[in-house]
């Protein structure tokens, strides 16, 4: 039987592309890996990365580590904007 796709973590891979990441997974022995990357309008790049027991966990690790990511990136300018 085939994993529901909110189950096995399409969704948040498909949120991640969406959202302009590349993101490359396989296996290490008994764990998924993945990676995450984001080219940014000013030619620097996000990275992100985890590793989990299943594609779900994986999939969860790099969307909380894209939105943190993402938060820390906005907070960072917004500060810089106020002080000028």
């Amino acid at each position: 039987m085939e994993t529901p796709a909110r189950v096995n973590g399409e969704i948040l891979h498909l949120w991640l592309r969406l959202l302009g990441w590349q993101v490359e997974t396989g296996r290490d022995g008994d764990h998924c890996v993945g990676v995450g990357a984001h080219l940014r309008h000013d030619g620097s790049t996000l990275r992100i990365g985890g590793c989990a027991r299943n594609e779900a966990e994986l999939a969860l690790q790099l969307f909380e580590q894209a939105m943190q990511t993402f938060e820390r990136t906005c907070d960072r300018a917004y500060r810089q904007l106020t002080a000028a």
